[in-house]
């Protein structure tokens, strides 16, 4: 049975991949069109600073040592051991929202397609995430998607998401699930913003590289000091993530340019996080996820709520 509630807002939750908290700055776009209607939450933290694992506490509501999921790859891991009988998709759905999920969904998503995970009316997800040559499961249709700049996932991804506003009924309530690759390994922009940011000034905060770690723990305490080719490199990876947001920057202003020509921008909420952070160089530690630093786990969480000032 579907239990119908007239009158309720439409959600769109977008998560970006490996994003560190302290890059919202460099999207120019949503800080103009949201940044003032937002409400920012300065203190945002994942519980598990893995992909699978936090993307199942995000579906789920549940600790990691509650839904089973610790790493991203089985055992303990990925899409095949995950209980998706339960999921923010299953309760929205069942109360009569629409529900879509467009790009990623779980590390190893592969193993299970072309099962589509209960509670999802419209799905286009990843087999294979990346930027170029991959494969989307498009509602049991397997699409290939070349090399060719008009290929790029982030650009893909925020089409198939403005298509599937635009065909969503006016009167029916709407939950999308927006997950483009971006900022991931291997960072790839879109080309229009290939060197956008080149020069940007390297990333130096006095935690940055420490010579002197005798106060950090032993594993920390035995990592060598990054050399100077670490150190470029890892300022290239930065320059590249920052370049690759650009593309989701450009897909949440057209998502809410659909907004505006449908009327629902005033009924609507917007919900934009990732799902856990990114070390570049802090404590020695460069191009890594899981620690128990807060780069690690500190997230960008904006909300945007119609009628609630940010």
């Amino acid at each position: 049975a579907i239990v119908t509630i007239q009158n309720r807002y439409n959600i769109i939750f977008i998560i970006s991949d490996d994003q560190r908290w302290d890059t919202m700055q460099y999207m120019p776009l949503i800080n103009s069109r949201l940044g003032n209607e937002s409400v920012k939450f300065s203190n945002a933290f994942v519980s598990t600073a893995l992909c699978c694992p936090s993307r199942s506490s995000i579906l789920t509501g549940l600790y990691a040592h509650n839904h089973g999921l610790y790493f991203n790859n089985e055992p303990n891991g990925g899409a095949l051991e995950f209980d998706d009988s339960s999921t923010v998709a299953t309760w929205l759905k069942y109360t009569g929202y629409r529900t879509s999920l467009i790009g990623k969904y779980l590390n190893q998503y592969r193993k299970i397609s072309p099962q589509i995970p209960p509670g999802w009316d419209d799905w286009h997800v990843f087999i294979n995430e990346t930027y170029y040559n991959y494969t989307l499961n498009e509602n049991n249709v397997l699409n290939v998607y070349g090399a060719s700049p008009s290929d790029y996932s982030t650009d893909v991804l925020s089409a198939i998401a403005i298509n599937f506003i635009s065909t969503t009924p006016q009167n029916q309530s709407f939950f999308l699930y927006f997950a483009p690759f971006a900022p991931h390994f291997p960072y790839t922009p879109a080309p229009t913003d290939v060197n956008s940011l080149a020069g940007i000034a390297p990333w130096r905060p006095p935690s940055y590289n420490e010579a002197n770690v005798s106060d950090k723990p032993l594993w920390v305490r035995q990592l060598p000091l990054l050399n100077a080719s670490g150190s470029a490199n890892g300022d290239i990876v930065r320059q590249m993530q920052l370049e690759s947001l650009q593309a989701i920057d450009r897909g949440i202003s057209g998502i809410l340019d659909v907004l505006n020509q449908t009327g629902r921008l005033n009924n609507t909420i917007i919900v934009y996080m990732s799902d856990n952070g990114y070390m570049w160089g802090e404590h020695r530690i460069l191009d890594e996820k899981i620690c128990a630093y807060e780069e690690c786990y500190r997230v960008p969480l904006w909300i945007r709520m119609p009628g609630v000032a940010g």
